[in-house]
């Protein structure tokens, strides 16, 4: 049983009942109060019987859902899944105020269960991939370098525009001699590595050069930042406040909210649920959910 904050008003007034008459339906619910007063000859209780349960307009009306309370309290007894079917319907706007319940590390974590291309959308309006590059440890970019989407000779074209002093210090890492080569020598040198070879050369780059080498490949097919994990993506966001999280957040669409609310405890994701619109939310529970509606009862205040 659901128990709803209901105004008795409206249903004394609605069903021609006084107001010391329908004190004696304080435990009852909606339908039962009007099948007993059909019963009774009470022929407009008759007639709108049918009415609760089929046209989201009256629905909306007799559980009074412009009261967020009365959202709340039905939309905690969903299970997830239906939970997520409600929130379908949320906008960015509501989405990111029932996010702004959440502290700041919670919000980062939750950011890593974004689509891939959701996350980059995120940073890459937050700052340039050069920012971030200088904003992230080393280790991210050896994890990036050693993505399988970036193909060798996609990597020997993105390594001709490196500095020819990043290429040398990237042989004497990797040879463990000093290098006086040119740039089209140890490119040259670089070619005829077998594949294990190639890639411990391209992570003996040091950090500036393997920056340039991945603004380079993201000149050339910028969607490669997608291949930074969840983990580097919101390494910048984990020193910033949650405010200007929050207004990161705004350049996402609803839809891609979806992968993050999911992972909420129930009791959180109904919490934001409530923020539906009540006529979308009357329209969902009279063509999706009547089983729900069956289970809401009035606790008479």
């Amino acid at each position: 049983m659901i128990s709803l904050d209901i105004d008795l008003s409206y249903l004394s007034n609605f069903l021609n009942i006084g107001t010391q008459a329908i004190q004696r339906y304080r435990n009852n619910t909606i339908t039962q109060i009007f099948e007993i007063e059909a019963a009774k000859g009470n022929t407009r209780a008759a007639e709108y019987l049918f009415k609760i349960t089929s046209d989201p307009e009256e629905l909306a009306k007799v559980f009074q859902l412009v009261n967020p309370k009365n959202r709340y309290l039905i939309l905690k007894n969903m299970n997830e899944e239906d939970l997520m079917k409600v929130m379908e319907n949320l906008e960015t706007e509501q989405f990111i105020l029932g996010l702004s319940m959440l502290n700041q590390e919670a919000l980062v974590d939750l950011m890593m269960f974004l689509p891939p291309e959701s996350l980059a959308t995120v940073v890459l309006e937050k700052m340039d991939s050069n920012m971030f590059m200088n904003l992230i440890p080393e280790k991210f970019l050896d994890e990036f370098l050693s993505s399988d989407k970036i193909d060798r000779k996609l990597m020997m074209k993105a390594m001709e525009d490196i500095d020819e002093e990043q290429l040398q210090k990237m042989m004497e890492n990797y040879t463990g001699q000093t290098c006086y080569d040119t740039s089209d020598t140890i490119l040259q040198q670089m070619s005829q590595l077998s594949d294990d070879n190639f890639m411990r050369a391209v992570t003996s780059f040091e950090a500036e050069g393997k920056k340039q080498l991945i603004s380079n490949l993201l000149l050339e097919k910028p969607d490669l930042f997608e291949e930074f994990s969840p983990e580097a993506m919101t390494h910048p966001f984990r020193t910033m406040e949650k405010e200007d999280i929050l207004k990161s957040l705004a350049v996402l669409e609803p839809q891609e909210f979806l992968p993050m609310v999911e992972e909420l405890p129930q009791e959180v994701m109904a919490l934001i649920a409530t923020q539906i619109d009540p006529r979308v939310f009357a329209q969902i529970l009279t063509y999706d959910f009547k089983s729900v509606i069956q289970q809401c009862g009035i606790d008479f205040k």
